[in-house]
């Protein structure tokens, strides 16, 4: 991995590219399973539209960004269906319910624009504080095949939709997605960023 965004969790720019492999090395038969996984991000820093960006000293100032996001997952050998590669769920092609689509490769590319509408936040109660309030929306496509060299012949798969965004602190960031698709609506939750 190669890592150059200000922040793993909520990054507001920085270029982040990768791989890994997962390999279940001793089967008692058939061929050793594997995934493979390669992916990219770029994040970009845009001007605001709700807010004036906040100032320099700030230790975290509300700053609205332009992601943009690639990832391919390939598997060979005996694995069982549900470790296959996925599309569909709460992390990518938020239009389609959990492992919509399934098969030995995929891809995906996304792009999202995160944008705050409440800069500063405000107290709970006692210490429990929401420091932002934001939104996104989002555009994905990507396909599914039975080998990498299938992949681009398949026919695209696309989905788009807005998120709503709360953070605690930068690092602690909570998200309600909905996402629409050719199959209908698909409403997911989860914490962190999808990509």
């Amino acid at each position: 991995r190669y890592d150059t965004r200000d922040s793993q969790r909520n990054a507001y720019s920085g270029t982040a590219v990768g791989g890994s492999i997962d390999a279940a090395l001793a089967q008692t038969d058939g061929d050793v399973g594997a995934t493979y996984f390669i992916f990219a991000d770029q994040v970009f820093t845009v001007w605001s539209l709700f807010h004036d960006g906040g100032t320099k000293d700030e230790e975290n100032p509300p700053t609205d960004t332009l992601a943009f996001h690639f990832e391919s997952r390939l598997s060979s050998g005996d694995l069982p269906f549900f470790a296959r590669p996925t599309l569909g769920g709460s992390e990518i092609q938020r239009g389609y319910i959990e492992g919509r689509w399934r098969d030995d490769a995929v891809w995906t590319a996304a792009t999202e624009y995160r944008f705050w509408l409440l800069p500063r936040g405000f107290t709970v109660w006692r210490h429990i504080r929401v420091e932002r309030l934001g939104a996104a929306v989002f555009y994905e496509i990507g396909g599914v095949g039975e080998n990498g060299s299938a992949l681009f012949h398949e026919s695209l798969i696309q989905s788009y939709g807005v998120s709503a965004r709360v953070t605690v602190e930068r690092a602690a960031l909570f998200r309600a997605d909905f996402g629409f698709s050719d199959e209908g609506f698909n409403f997911s939750a989860g914490f962190g960023l999808s990509f």
